[in-house]
């Protein structure tokens, strides 16, 4: 079965099932629209977190100042290169982003026990040839697979409950390293404003088909890719689409 990219991914799954014109779009086509600015603001909140935890586990844990200071020269640098449609203005953005890692460093980080950090996993589903990658954020030294989400508001504990994103991690994880004890979580940092920053930690509660309902899902995605099935998934989302003025065009007859 050949893929656009030779893997699937939960970014690729979740792109498919949300319309498959604009897994297209980016996979197939290779188009890079504007990336939204909470998108943006992730990816460096990421590189920050990730750059804290890589010094811990080095044994040189860094002081708070020089994580913000990561933080601000990863925004700055990557910024002016990067096309973001900001939303909000971009100084309100890198503040708010650096409220959610002040309180990461002072309330979630000291409690943190990391032993691996944006951990890469890969494994071929069972009878298909299809290669199934992801990179967990965060393996603890209980082994628990954490995951880190900015946001502008609060998430419910349900939509975490099954979440194919986690339930493919520790499928990962157990296949790389055998089904060790192991739990899995979000953790959550939410807020429109720098001043208003809130924090959730939601654990994953997976029923006990989880696994075997989502590797057939994935199945029949990575089937439908690899057909070129890529027909548009028309909703009241389309309007917010960021490829919504080539869709008429890309769309099939």
């Amino acid at each position: 079965m050949v893929l656009p990219r030779g893997y699937i991914s939960h970014s690729q799954i979740r792109a498919y099932r949300e319309c498959p014109l604009k897994y297209r779009f980016y996979y197939v086509d290779n188009l890079q629209p504007p990336v939204n600015e909470k998108i943006f603001l992730g990816e460096v909140f990421h590189a920050a977190v990730e750059h804290y935890f890589r010094e811990r586990i080095s044994g040189s844990p860094p002081a708070d100042d020089v994580v913000e200071d990561f933080f601000c020269a990863a925004f700055d640098d990557a910024s002016p290169e990067r096309k973001v449609s900001w939303q909000s203005p971009r100084g309100e953005t890198r503040e708010r982003g650096l409220a959610f890692l002040r309180y990461f460093l002072k309330n979630v980080a000291p409690q943190a026990r990391p032993l691996m950090v944006e951990k890469e996993l890969s494994a071929e589903l069972p009878g298909s040839g299809v290669q199934l990658k992801g990179v967990i954020d965060l393996v603890e030294e209980d082994f628990c697979i954490t995951d880190f989400k900015t946001t502008t508001g609060r998430w419910s504990a349900s939509r975490v409950r099954n979440s194919p994103q986690m339930i493919i991690y520790k499928y990962l994880f157990d296949r790389s390293f055998g089904p060790l004890p192991s739990s899995m979580k979000y953790e959550v940092f939410y807020g429109k404003k720098a001043g208003n920053v809130r924090h959730q930690t939601l654990p994953v509660l997976p029923a006990p088909d989880a696994v075997d309902s989502l590797l057939a899902m994935i199945a029949q995605v990575a089937e439908r890719i690899a057909a070129g099935a890529f027909e548009p998934n028309v909703t009241v989302f389309c309007r917010n689409c960021e490829f919504r003025s080539r869709c008429r065009e890309k769309a099939p007859a």
